[in-house]
């Protein structure tokens, strides 16, 4: 479909070190106050680590499970109340220990089904879990040395987020499954009799049509702070966990921003909160009174507020700048990053807000060049993933990588992006493929309104996931793009169905309605049936052992490109899960996708240097 290497070559490497940057997950700093545990991320795997203040030593090298969703992170990691032990979860999803003095790990959960969540009780001698040992997402407690297993709640519910409250008492969010937590949770408890046994679950707080989330309970006693969106947008609200059906009391809310993810000061008399507005995440600490102070003011997103003694640490990052853990009351870096400055070689985004069928639709942009001349810079559109997730003032190479190569790169977060609201959220339900796609489609004009310098007639798309199946849905609904690039996409919801994981399917479920009686809204979501409307180059990029979305979407999506004699070209990458880690994965897949921008939006970088690859590789598929 084209030679390699149209590209400005010189933001490979570029592309290579922000594809490759270590970055925080998680932090736990320890019970002394002097050690910090934290997750983070290296060339695709993710072990846990442990900073003193002078040394930074691995812990894990297995891996681990560990996620950084962007707002209300629950807990992947928890010291032993005596400081000598860390829980986690393993990379094969097992319950273990590492002994932070020795380096000794052991395994307190072995079966074949994973654990999802933990949390030490107050002395240590178990830990609350969610796994799907007994249900899929059942509570159960698990004894601080592997000899019991205790099933909690196996029910009909999805359990998320455990927490333990002082007096021992066991706290979670519950969920219908078809709920997935994001649209009806509850808060409940298990009591525990003097054996230490669950006594049954509990309801706190539930309300139909509302999502609690982010349980943590207050130290030394029984309220339990947590975050639900009965406002229609995010807050903080403490409730007194012994009672049943109790009345919660809002604690802090901020209009038109969702807060979330609370943490309790040791002595239990301030929360940390982030509150997330215009794409950035700042981090808030709120005394019992609801009186606020702001932390931060920045251009950044922070996640997972922790308290070590007085200050208060979050996972941080910037656009120019990879997560790190940071302490945000005294404004410095506590964890080491050797990953260089990108912002000399980075554009410094901003955000723009357009009108898009009757919905405002905010976008991140990396902008053209203050110096560029009048409709000289092609737009690029990158559609996120989820579809519930949104872009952010975060690192994001995906993004970046295309920016430095010239283009003006809009990120819209269109409805259905969480981080606007509830209704904003729930926006798309039912209706994928319409308004969100109309939002998706909008933001090339308005990058174009905004910035003289942009060619809104030269415009492409890519994205990965549900940005997959954006991509797809754009070139084969409207004549705006000149070319795509699909990462690991939904493509036939139906046929999707039969080979996803639970999560996959449990949203599918949420999303589009059951199939037996909803089928229609499965195949009307689905962009294959416009591939014969697709006039435009498309590449297809998927990872061989993508279990959320699996490569049969895009080999199913090639077989009706062939068939309708279309252009493309599908790329398939061993080893990969859904979402690249492997460097030569990342720079292979990224740079054909600047190879394919530069050819079809009229870019020629060519200094007269570059070495064409050849067209006749073995694994090529085009017509």
């Amino acid at each position: 479909m084209y030679r390699r290497d149209l590209r400005d070559t010189d933001a490979d490497d570029l592309l290579a070190a922000m594809a490759t940057a270590d970055a925080a997950v998680q932090a736990a700093p320890g019970p002394d106050g002097d050690r910090v545990a934290y997750a983070k991320a290296r060339e695709g795997q993710i072990d846990l680590w442990l900073w003193d203040g002078e040394t930074d030593t691995r812990l894990t090298s297995a891996g681990v499970l560990a996620m950084r969703y962007g707002r209300g992170d629950p807990a992947w990691v928890d010291w032993h109340p005596d400081g000598d032990e860390l829980a986690f979860l393993s990379a094969d999803g097992d319950v273990s220990t590492v002994d932070v003095e020795t380096g000794e790990i052991e395994t307190l959960t072995g079966y074949d089904e994973p654990d999802l969540g933990l949390a030490y009780t107050p002395d240590g001698d178990a830990l609350a879990v969610v796994t799907d040992r007994f249900s899929r997402a059942s509570l159960a407690l698990v004894a601080a040395d592997g000899s019991r297993v205790e099933a909690l709640a196996d029910d009909e519910f999805l359990y998320g987020d455990p927490a333990v409250g002082a007096d021992g008492t066991v706290y979670a969010t519950r969920a219908p499954h078809r709920s997935l937590f994001d649209f009806e949770a509850d808060l409940v408890a298990v009591d525990r009799d003097d054996a230490g046994r669950g006594t049954g679950v509990r309801e706190v707080v539930a309300a139909d049509g509302v999502r609690v989330q982010n349980v943590r309970p207050r130290p030394d006693s029984t309220e339990v702070a947590f975050v639900h969106d009965e406002s229609g947008f995010d807050a903080v609200s403490v409730v007194d966990g012994a009672a049943t059906d109790a009345d919660p009391e809002e604690l802090y809310a901020v209009a038109g921003a969702e807060v979330a993810d609370p943490s309790w000061s040791p002595s239990g008399k301030t929360l940390a909160v982030t509150v997330t507005e215009n794409a950035r995440a700042n981090v808030h600490v709120v005394d019992r009174d609801g009186f606020a102070d702001e932390l931060t003011d920045d251009d950044a997103f922070h996640t997972a507020p922790r308290w070590r003694d007085g200050d208060v640490l979050a996972v941080r990052d910037t656009p120019h700048e990879p997560p790190t853990v940071w302490n945000v009351s005294e404004d410095e870096q506590v964890t080491p990053s050797a990953a260089p400055d990108f912002g000399a070689r980075v554009p410094t985004p901003e955000t723009i807000s357009y009108e898009s069928a009757g919905e405002e639709i905010q976008a991140v942009v990396y902008p053209p060049a203050a110096d560029a001349d009048p409709e000289s810079v092609p737009v690029v559109v990158k559609a996120h993933g989820g579809p519930t997730s949104f872009d952010r003032f975060r690192f994001d190479y995906r993004a970046a990588y295309v920016a430095a190569l010239g283009y003006c790169v809009i990120l819209p977060n269109y409805r259905g992006s969480d981080g606007y609201g509830r209704a904003f959220r729930m926006a798309n339900d039912g209706d994928w493929g319409g308004g969100d796609l109309e939002d998706v489609v909008g933001a090339a004009d308005a990058a174009a309104d905004a910035y003289d310098a942009v060619d809104g007639e030269r415009a492409a798309i890519y994205g990965g996931s549900g940005g997959g199946l954006m991509t797809v849905n754009a070139l084969g609904t409207a004549d705006r793009f000149a070319c795509g690039a699909a990462f690991y996409g939904v493509y036939d919801y139906e046929t999707f169905l039969d080979d996803t994981d639970d999560v996959g399917w449990q949203l599918m479920k949420r999303e589009l309605g059951d199939v037996a009686t909803d089928l229609d809204n499965y195949r009307e979501a689905s962009p294959i049936r416009h591939v014969p409307d697709v006039e435009d180059p498309l590449l297809v990029l998927h990872g061989e052992e993508d279990a959320r979305v699996p490569i049969s979407q895009s080999e199913q999506l090639c077989e009706e490109l062939d068939k309708h004699c279309k252009r493309y070209e599908f790329r398939r990458y061993d080893g990969e899960p859904h979402g690249f880690g492997q460097r030569e994965h990342v720079v292979d897949a990224y740079t054909r996708v600047a190879d394919l921008f530069a050819k079809y939006l009229d870019v020629d970088p060519d200094d007269g240097g570059s070495r064409p690859h050849p067209t006749d590789e073995p694994d090529r598929t085009s017509n």
